[in-house]
């Protein structure tokens, strides 16, 4: 009964947000309505996030540690920030058609000697004025922190105006087991046990201390800073297992 309700909701939020999302773009308006479905879908699946910290102003790359589909609808819906996805994630389903229309930016996993040309993706979006957030650990981390990729920092190396770089710590609690998605789970099982789950679940979302790039800054060194900083707020050790 749970997950019919909520699965429901979804529902009625994919046909409230998009219609209003579409006529924001007819009219050439920018729309707030990708943030707004976002956040609405992560409490209609169960989640509630507590923000520890400020997000950073103006246009900024959101670096994060990723556990599960839901970081995504979090950090969307606090940040309105557009997402980095792989190339796949285009052809799912109903959810492709929704990230494509949102301002997803898509990349190839499989060659990472096509990195700067990835990163120059960003870049562009980057100085479109536009957000951006993405999961440098480049899987999900089974609730464990892996090594920072840092061939994505490229996109602000050298910097171009006022972009920074913000750290976001993702914590799922106590509950972190139920909720966090194992590499190789069943993905509608998972989401369908999460969303059976009573009440809310607490997520705490770590806004970190921006990172102002410089002109002799390395895409290194920006990985290493923000890998350091989300480990200290989860207190964790930093796996190095490659992704």
């Amino acid at each position: 009964m749970r997950f019919a309700f909520r699965t429901l909701w979804l529902i009625g939020l994919v046909l409230f947000c998009v219609p209003l999302h579409l006529l924001w773009r007819l009219f050439h308006i920018q729309s707030p309505w990708p943030q707004r479905f976002l956040g609405w879908c992560a409490r209609a699946v169960g989640m509630r996030a507590t923000i520890v910290g400020t997000p950073a102003k103006g246009v900024v790359l959101y670096a994060a540690n990723h556990q599960s589909w839901k970081d995504i609808l979090l950090i969307g819906g606090i940040t309105g920030a557009s997402f980095v996805s792989k190339e796949s994630v285009r052809n799912w389903p109903a959810a492709g058609h929704l990230a494509t229309m949102v301002g997803t930016i898509y990349i190839s996993n499989s060659d990472r000697r096509d990195a700067a040309k990835q990163a120059q993706h960003i870049r562009d979006a980057l100085a479109d004025g536009k957000s951006v957030a993405f999961f440098p650990e480049g899987r999900l981390n089974e609730g464990q922190m892996i090594r920072f990729r840092p061939a994505l920092f490229g996109a602000v190396v050298p910097p171009e105006g006022d972009v920074v770089v913000q750290p976001i710590a993702i914590d799922y609690g106590e509950n972190s087991e139920a909720l966090i998605w194992r590499r190789g789970s069943h993905a509608a099982r998972h989401a369908k046990a999460v969303m059976n789950r009573p009440g809310l679940q607490n997520v705490t979302i770590h806004m970190l201390e921006p990172i102002v790039p410089h002109a002799d800054s390395h895409r290194r060194d920006i990985a290493a800073l923000c890998e350091a900083a989300i480990a200290d707020a989860l207190g964790q050790e930093v796996e190095d297992t490659p992704a």
